[in-house]
């Protein structure tokens, strides 16, 4: 008996270990997502930081007592041990379910570091949160909404940049279509091979004629010469990223909106 009660609690604990998800990127203190949802976000989020070598986390609240972007920021120093100089590249998604300093429920992207920050730029930013808010409309669809972002965030973050050899391909083309359009040019705009006999009759002195060149215009206008603005920092699709430093002195990106 005592032992088939021993066996019985073993079972019990293993299985009870086996619904546990171990969490590293993924922090939902508001209990809103379930645990198919939870295993997939994080296995998705350990891919994606191995792939890129960056730390992209998402953190789930019921309410916070200061602004997101704040919240957000001090999260993501604070998951990584940020000490000052440091450039380390991730983001971190905080939604709020319930009241985000009286601003109802919230949800922001925190962007890091250099490349991070000049690839998810404003536009993408506005992008995933815009996505967030639609898959939430109509109902608190917290698993749907955080499954689709994490499959946007790996597209956006995998998007490798041109390959050297595509580099150097539109080099090569680039070069013959300008050698062929400058001998194109060249034979268009070439001297008469003869000389043109020149008309001294014509020219001598008894023919010359004094010409009146009426077609000069005098006036003068004068106009302001705009400076232009120097663009954000940042690059891609839709501008740069606005930037700010948080509590530890990091530099930030990022952006956020309600749902």
């Amino acid at each position: 008996m005592v032992s088939l009660w021993k066996k019985t609690i073993f079972l019990c604990c293993i299985l009870l270990s086996s619904s546990i998800v171990q969490a590293k990127w993924l922090i939902d203190n508001a209990q809103v997502l379930d645990f198919e949802t939870q295993r997939y976000v994080e296995a998705t989020l350990q891919e994606i930081n191995s792939k890129t070598h960056s730390q992209s986390f998402i953190v789930i609240e019921s309410t916070i007592r200061q602004p997101e972007s704040m919240v957000a920021d001090d999260l993501f120093d604070q998951l990584t041990q940020y000490t000052a100089g440091q450039n380390i590249e991730g983001t971190l998604l905080l939604i709020v379910t319930e009241d985000a300093a009286g601003l109802g429920r919230r949800v922001y992207l925190s962007t890091s570091g250099d490349t991070t920050i000049q690839h998810i730029n404003d536009h993408t930013v506005a992008m995933l949160t815009e996505q967030f808010a639609q898959d939430m409309y109509g109902n608190q669809q917290y698993n749907r909404a955080v499954r689709n972002y994490v499959a946007s965030l790996d597209e956006t973050l995998s998007a490798s940049p041109l390959s050297s050899t595509d580099i150097a391909g539109g080099g090569l083309a680039g070069l013959l279509s300008g050698l062929v359009a400058f001998f194109r040019t060249k034979r268009r705009y070439r001297l008469p091979e003869r000389p043109i006999p020149a008309v001294w009759k014509s020219n001598t002195i008894s023919e010359l004629q004094q010409n009146q060149n009426d077609l000069i215009d005098r006036q003068t206008r004068v106009r302001m010469i705009a400076v232009p603005q120097r663009p954000p920092m940042g690059g891609g699709m839709g501008g740069g990223s606005t930037t700010h430093y948080s509590g530890s002195g990091n530099r930030h990106g990022g952006g956020g909106r309600g749902f």
